[in-house]
């Protein structure tokens, strides 16, 4: 007999299929994915190529990120045992966006061309949120206290954010404008170049924590009974800082900082499989992950005048209601 976690698994892959496709077919005119696929006719040239070269990266790209970004907010709550911990909340994200404000609002000599310009808002953004895991272990060797960790998280995005407007402050109006537009978070934007060289980075950020998943699964029981399995917790708890560095700075410097996703999926998928094992959990925050980012996507085309919204903005309206009922609650704990 097929168990839940077994039956809701199948359910999510075919509902992600699903949504991939209407992601696909809907934006600014109907798609028809299929036939656009299989015709090659003259007439269906430019069909071919809205899909292959825009939405096709797109729908990629959110997959992607929402992947990134769901396993960064369970790292986060499983570390701090706090529902709404998440890479936003700890100023890493910030820290993502501090290196990234550096890189497109410093001029025209960090970059000389398209390829290097790539590389160095992902080595920025992923050298600022590291940056910011750092001085948040240096901190931890302290302190030892993960609640008085979390304050201080704030306290150093609040820090990273200040600098930032500092920045943008003394920018000219062309490089401002790139920085807002790109603050506003977009999947709209990326070439097959960028998704790739983004995927790479967050596939490295996740395999420490595939290998590490029995570690993990101790410590939500608490960090003194990793001891009695031989294991470290500094050291298991610098590694998962450091994967949510690399996988929340990998998806900010390309989609900019995209808000609220590594709340809601956490709390959705342990309340779809009402388990708090993460062997299960993972799986489960990928593809919730990647269909919540896929509908946000979708969502963010006005249908009529061809506006697209900010992605943040749809996940934010999205997942502020998530927020209120995690913190209004009334009496049941919830499960980390």
């Amino acid at each position: 007999m097929c168990s839940r976690f077994c039956i809701v698994s199948y359910l999510l892959i075919a509902t992600l299929l699903l949504v991939f496709w209407m992601d696909l077919s809907f934006g600014d005119s109907y798609l028809n994915v299929f036939d656009t696929l299989l015709n090659n006719s003259s007439s269906n040239v430019e069909n071919s190529l809205i899909l292959i070269e825009f939405r096709l990266p797109k729908s990629i790209a959110a997959i992607v990120v929402g992947i990134a970004l769901g396993v960064s907010g369970l790292l986060m709550q499983t570390l701090f045992r706090n529902p709404i911990a998440g890479p936003y909340v700890l100023g890493i994200s910030s820290g993502a966006s501090l290196g990234v404000s550096i890189v497109l609002l410093g001029g025209s000599w960090i970059a000389t061309n398209e390829i290097m310009a790539n590389f160095s808002i992902i080595t920025a953004a992923l050298l600022g949120s590291l940056l910011m895991v750092l001085a948040l272990i240096l901190v931890f060797r302290i302190v030892k206290n993960v609640m008085t960790l979390l304050i201080l998280g704030m306290m150093f995005g609040a820090l990273s954010t200040s600098l930032s407007s500092i920045l943008q402050f003394f920018s000219p109006s062309y490089q401002l404008k790139s920085f807002i537009l790109w603050t506003f978070g977009s999947l709209s934007h990326l070439n097959y170049f960028q998704l790739a060289l983004m995927s790479l980075v967050i596939l490295i950020g996740l395999i420490p924590i595939i290998i590490n998943i029995k570690g993990i699964n101790i410590l939500v029981l608490g960090a003194d009974n990793l001891k009695n399995f031989g294991l470290s917790s500094r050291s298991l708890q610098y590694s998962i800082l450091i994967s949510t560095a690399i996988l929340t700075g990998a998806a900010t410097a390309f989609c900019g900082p995209i808000g609220f996703v590594g709340i809601v999926v956490p709390h959705f998928s342990r309340w779809l499989i009402q388990s708090s094992d993460h062997k299960k959990l993972l799986p489960m925050v990928a593809l919730i992950g990647a269909i919540f980012m896929l509908l946000s996507d979708m969502l963010t085309f006005i249908p009529g005048n061809g506006t697209v919204l900010p992605i943040n903005a749809v996940t934010a309206l999205l997942g502020i209601p998530v927020v209120f009922w995690i913190l209004l609650k009334p009496s049941k704990k919830i499960n980390l």
